[in-house]
C-alpha cells in the first residue's frame, strides 16, 4: 500500500502573502468606513490564523533546525514594545504597538510554516510576488495611481512601495527562469519592471538594486558562464531598446528632472540628510536606552506624520544602544541560520529569498518605518528556517 503524500501548505500562503502586501492599508481608502473593520488587517490576520489552525490540524510539523533566528528578531520587537515606558509624555503610541505586534505574528505565521514545507512556501511566496509586480506595472502603465509629480505608483501604495514590487519581481523573473529550465522568456518581463522602478523615482530603491547586484556577483562570480549568460543578456537588452524607444519619451522629462537635475545638480534628498541628522542627535542625547517608541516626532518637534525612513538609526534614536545592538543580533541570528546549511545543500528558493530580504532590507536605509520592514523580515527567515532533520531509523 502506497503511503498517502504529504499535506502541503495551501490557501494559508496565499492569505499570508496578501497580509504582509497589504500592509496598514484602509477601507477610507477606497470610501468605506466601518469602525475596527477600518483596518483590513483586523479581517485579514482572523483569516490568515484561522486558516492556519485549519490547515496544520493533521500536521505533525518537526522542530526547526534554527529556529533562534526567530527568537532574534521578537527579542528585538519586544524590547521595542517595552519602550513604552520611557517615551517622552505626547508620544503616540498605540499604532505603533499595533504595527509591531501584527508583525511579530506575521512572522510567528511564516515561521510556522516554513517548518513546515520552506521550499514550497518560498516557491509560491516568489511567484506571487511576481503575479504582484504584474499587476502593478500594469496598473500603473495605465495611468492609475501616479503622484501629482508624475512619479510611478498603483493601488493605493505610494512609489517606494511600487519600486519595490517591480524590483522583486524582477528577482522573480531570474528565479522562474532558472526554476523552469533557463527559458528565457521568463526574463522577459526584466527591462519593463526595470523601467516602472526607474518611473518610480524611488532613488532608493534603485540604490537598493545596484546593492543586491552587488552582493549576487560576489557571491556567483567564481561560477559565471559566459556563453550560458550571453542569449539571456542579449534578450533582456533587446527587449530593454524597445522599451526605451517606444515608451521613454513618456518619462524622459521626469527622469532628467528627478535623477538628473534634482539629485545630482540641486543635491536634493527629500530631507532624508534633515531627518537622518536628527536621529543621530537623538541618539547622541540618549545613547543607551533612546527616546522610546514612536519618540522621534515628539523629541524633534516634527509634525507626526514625519519619521527617520531609516531603520538602524530609527532603532537608535528610540531604542537606543541595547535596541541597535538587539538589530544587529537579529541579523547575525538569521545571518547565522542560513549559512549553518552547505551551499551544495541550500536550495534555489532560499537562495533567492535571501536575495529578496537583502534588497528590502536595502530600501528600508532610506524609506519606511518598523512595519514597512515587515517584507525584509519575513524573507530572510524563509531563507534562514528550515525543518530539522528527520532522525534517522534505529537499525534492527
Amino acid at each position: 500500500m502506497t503511503a498517502p503524500a504529504a499535506a502541503r501548505p495551501g490557501l494559508v500562503v496565499l492569505i499570508a502573502f496578501v497580509v504582509g502586501l497589504a500592509g496598514r492599508f484602509t477601507l477610507g481608502r477606497v470610501g468605506v468606513n466601518v469602525p475596527v473593520l477600518n483596518d483590513v488587517r483586523v479581517p485579514l490576520f482572523l483569516a490568515l490564523l484561522l486558516a492556519l489552525a485549519l490547515e496544520t490540524q493533521h500536521t505533525v510539523l518537526r522542530p526547526a533546525a534554527n529556529g533562534y533566528a526567530l527568537l532574534g528578531i521578537l527579542a528585538l520587537f519586544a524590547y521595542q514594545a517595552l519602550s513604552v515606558v520611557w517615551v517622552p509624555p505626547g508620544a503616540v503610541i498605540g499604532p505603533m504597538i499595533g504595527d509591531l505586534l501584527a508583525a511579530a505574528v506575521l512572522l510567528i505565521v511564516y515561521f510556522t510554516l516554513a517548518v513546515w514545507d520552506r521550499d514550497q512556501v518560498t516557491a509560491t511566496t516568489l511567484k506571487l510576488f511576481h503575479i504582484a509586480a504584474w499587476v502593478y506595472f500594469l496598473a500603473a502603465a495605465s495611468g492609475r495611481g501616479h503622484t501629482a509629480n508624475g512619479r510611478w505608483a498603483a493601488l493605493g501604495g505610494g512609489p517606494n512601495v511600487f519600486v519595490r514590487l517591480m524590483i522583486l519581481g524582477m528577482i522573480t523573473s531570474l528565479y522562474l527562469y532558472l526554476r523552469n529550465g533557463e527559458r528565457v522568456i521568463w526574463l522577459a518581463p526584466v527591462p519593463m519592471f526595470l523601467f516602472g522602478a526607474i518611473a518610480s523615482g524611488s532613488r532608493g530603491g534603485l540604490v537598493g538594486l545596484a546593492f543586491t547586484i552587488a552582493v549576487a556577483l560576489l557571491a556567483i562570480r567564481p561560477r559565471i558562464n559566459l556563453r550560458r549568460i550571453a542569449k539571456p543578456l542579449g534578450l533582456v537588452a533587446l527587449i530593454g531598446a524597445a522599451l526605451v524607444i517606444t515608451a521613454g519619451p513618456i518619462i524622459a522629462g521626469f527622469v532628467q528632472q528627478r535623477f538628473i537635475d534634482a539629485t545630482v545638480g540641486k543635491g536634493y534628498a527629500s530631507e532624508r540628510d534633515v531627518l537622518f541628522e536628527l536621529a543621530i542627535q537623538i541618539f547622541l542625547q540618549h545613547p543607551l536606552l533612546g527616546t522610546g517608541l514612536n519618540g522621534f516626532t515628539t523629541v524633534s518637534g516634527l509634525s507626526s506624520e514625519l519619521y527617520v525612513h531609516n531603520l538602524p538609526l530609527s532603532i537608535a534614536a528610540e531604542g537606543g544602544f541595547v535596541g541597535l545592538a538587539l538589530l544587529v543580533l537579529a541579523w547575525l541570528s538569521l545571518w547565522h541560520a542560513y549559512i549553518a546549511v552547505p551551499p551544495s545543500d541550500r536550495s534555489l528558493e532560499a537562495r533567492t529569498a535571501a536575495y529578496c530580504g537583502i534588497f528590502v532590507g536595502t530600501t528600508d536605509l532610506f524609506s519606511g518605518d518598523y512595519y514597512d520592514a515587515r517584507l525584509m523580515w519575513v524573507m530572510l527567515l524563509l531563507a534562514a528556517v528550515h525543518p530539522a532533520r528527520a532522525p534517522a531509523p534505529i537499525p534492527r
